[in-house]
């Protein structure tokens, strides 16, 4: 951000009764609203070199001819304005009796504000009382800062602490104040009044970047929407957040101090937030570890320090993959437990690992869809059994078709085809049938065609593989395989006969191979 510094406004310089300006040219509805950094005094043709912005010009016209013609006028009224200076005043009496036309009206054209110095007033004298309206206005300005730095220091003592001071900052200001979390989520802002332009999307989206390049600050703008002033919070390498000030230009030094007070006390909540965040999530995660170990008791003590009790009862374990990384779902989360009783959250790294009681499962269903997360979630049970039911919650997880879904654990689904088969007597006499001929052949000659053929099906008939875990030969492999085929008259090429007799030697629990076997 460039330097700010203090400035009055052109009416009142120009209405300092005992002066005698007479703004004559270039008036416009916001001309005494214009901003006077300095007052400059220049003969020069070409001044506006040497101006720095937001300064008044006063000349007595000495270089410039009585008879300028109207290019002339226009040029030198033009270069004024491209070096950002606030008005013009020219000095009757000396060379010019009377302004000019041709500068009256490219000053009218333009919009430049231009006012006549009577004969009686020297330059000095308005040179010093513009110091002296800038010396005042900057004094006021330093004790309605220091004012306002002790008005946000006795808000944040309030029990609401940053959000208090937050609400003190926006009054003191007169505009929206907002601080956001690294992600660019708002958690305070004020007034409340100004929730859609502190809350927008593109507000959000510019602090997010801010805090990933890790810049100090910076001005932003919205497509259309008013600009901000944003300012990171926290330290280098390890910022929490992000300061946003309404307000599309660079604060001057009063405003910046009392922003500064803010940012201070905001950085301060933010890491003993982000402290106490880090602390509950680690004991989080051992609560999860000690249910796992079937030690409820130690983790019922031990979880009276966070949340009002654990979850009783019958309950339900939700998987949600990836959603620890996002803040907005743990937020989210905490509050939904915050409301009542029955919830846990804790993380297995990138994972999201939710313990709820049955009556809550709506409830963290229904915010896992608003965030658009995979989820997978278990049968109701005992929280004694909560090992199996967060495998079942991770069965289930791994069958979510889409972000935005909770896919329940089915028993018949998760179990497969083969639990139906292997309750059906039938279908088990059918696969003895089907090996019987493999059978008898082994026992008769004293051969292994049934354990080859299980290492070749294993193995998706690759036959090199077959033989490495059989120890034989790849072509002793193939003769054998060409041997059952002969013997099972099925086309081993066939994958239907392959899946029937692999379903077969599984229904059969001879889908392993013995030690013994191997040769």
């Amino acid at each position: 951000m460039e330097p700010t510094y203090t400035t009055i406004e052109l009416g009142t310089l120009v209405h300092q009764y005992q002066l005698g300006l007479v703004l004559i040219a270039g008036v416009r509805a916001d001309t005494d609203e214009r901003p006077v950094q300095w007052v400059h005094v220049s003969e020069l043709e070409d001044p506006a070199l040497f101006l720095p912005p937001r300064t008044v010009l006063l000349t007595t016209g000495a270089r410039l001819s009585q008879h300028a013609d109207q290019e002339t006028a226009d040029a030198f009224v033009q270069r004024l304005i491209d070096a950002d200076a606030t008005a013009l005043g020219i000095a009757v009496g000396l060379h010019w009796d009377r302004i000019p036309q041709t500068f009256v009206r490219a000053c009218d054209r333009t919009g430049f504000p231009l006012f006549r110095v009577p004969y009686d007033t020297a330059f000095i004298s308005i040179v010093q009382t513009a110091a002296r309206l800038l010396d005042a206005k900057a004094h006021a300005r330093d004790a309605w800062a220091l004012e306002s730095q002790r008005g946000i220091a006795r808000a944040a003592l309030h029990r609401d602490g940053i959000g208090a001071a937050v609400r003190e900052a926006a009054a003191r200001l007169g505009r929206w104040v907002a601080i956001t979390d690294r992600t660019g989520r708002v958690i305070e802002y004020a007034p409340r009044s100004e929730r859609d332009a502190a809350t927008a999307e593109w507000v959000r989206r510019e602090a997010r970047l801010l805090v990933d390049r890790g810049v100090r600050a910076g001005l932003a703008r919205g497509s259309g929407e008013q600009g901000v002033q944003m300012q990171t919070l926290g330290h280098a390498g390890q910022l929490h957040g992000v300061l946003v000030t309404q307000g599309e230009h660079a604060p001057d030094h009063a405003d910046q101090t009392v922003i500064g007070l803010v940012a201070a006390l905001a950085t301060v909540q933010l890491d003993h937030r982000a402290a106490t965040v880090s602390a509950e999530a680690s004991l989080r995660r051992a609560l999860l570890e000690l249910l796992l170990d079937r030690r409820r008791d130690l983790a019922a003590r031990v979880s009276a320090t966070i949340m009002p009790r654990l979850p009783q009862g019958e309950v339900r374990v939700v998987i949600v993959p990836g959603g620890a990384r996002d803040p907005e779902f743990a937020e989210d989360v905490t509050s939904l437990a915050a409301t009542g009783q029955g919830v846990l959250l804790a993380d297995r790294g990138d994972t999201a690992v939710l313990i709820c009681e049955q009556a809550r499962f709506p409830d963290l269903r229904r915010l896992v869809r608003t965030h658009r997360l995979p989820a997978g979630a278990s049968e109701r049970g005992p929280i004694e059994q909560v090992a199996d039911l967060l495998d079942q919650a991770q069965r289930a997880a791994a069958q979510t078709p889409e972000a935005g879904d909770v896919t329940a654990y089915s028993p018949a689904l998760h179990r497969g085809l083969m639990h139906l088969l292997e309750s059906q007597p039938e279908a088990r006499h059918q696969a003895e049938t089907l090996l019987a001929p493999l059978a008898a052949h082994d026992a008769r000659q004293g051969d292994v065609i049934e354990s080859t053929l299980r290492a070749w099906l294993r193995h998706h008939g690759q036959t090199s593989a077959a033989a490495q875990e059989l120890g034989a030969h790849r072509h002793t492999v193939k003769a054998r395989v060409s041997t059952a085929a002969t013997l099972l008259q099925r086309d081993l090429d066939d994958p239907d006969a392959r899946a029937e007799l692999w379903s077969a030697l599984r229904l059969l629990g001879r889908d392993h191979i013995p030690g013994s076997e191997i040769r």
